[in-house]
């Protein structure tokens, strides 16, 4: 498995659309959880609605992570502008 950094930046005037499609994306994110995918996940706050949202994830290769976030609700519901990958290499806590 491969650990990646996903920074996700919303679009200016779309805490409406975040919020409506946040039971959908959070129900998403508890999946990952389950499946022990998700290392940690939240928003990224601004004194009004939020300039996006971070997540550390364990997918087996990039493609596989790029088909996941295909069905992002927040993608869908035309919150977010652009999404960026990064790999990422946990040093701590050690794991």
């Amino acid at each position: 498995m491969a650990l990646f950094i996903v920074t996700c930046i919303d679009k200016e005037g779309t805490l409406e659309q975040r919020m409506t499609a946040r039971p959908a994306h959070l129900a998403r994110l508890e999946q990952l959880h389950q499946k022990g995918q998700l290392i940690l996940a939240g928003p990224m706050p601004k004194d009004v609605g939020f300039w996006g949202s971070t997540l550390v994830v364990d997918f087996e290769t990039r493609e596989a992570l790029d088909v996941w976030l295909q069905e992002e609700p927040y993608l869908h519901a035309g919150v977010y502008d652009h999404i960026d990958v990064k790999p990422f290499i946990q040093v701590f806590p050690k794991v």
